[in-house]
């Protein structure tokens, strides 16, 4: 129970407000191949998920040209 509670406060932290963005790269296979793990994954917050490596690659892409753009020129 302690590690979805810290694995929950962590994602609670990232992503405060509607407009916040953020990264949340958990790379223990544990949470996909163990019912405990699949347990911990559904309870997380509602956010966009992937397994892929090209799309979470697009999405950093996308995220950075989001903080680029909104930097002062």
């Amino acid at each position: 129970p302690q590690a979805a509670i810290s694995l929950k406060q962590g994602a609670g932290r990232l992503i405060r407000t509607e407009t916040d963005r953020g990264v949340l790269a958990i790379c223990d296979p544990r949470l996909v191949d163990k019912p405990y793990g699949r347990r911990i994954w559904q309870s997380l917050p509602p956010m966009r998920r992937t397994r892929e490596e090209p799309e979470a690659i697009a999405f950093l892409a996308a995220l950075r040209l989001h903080y680029e753009a909104a930097e002062p020129a």
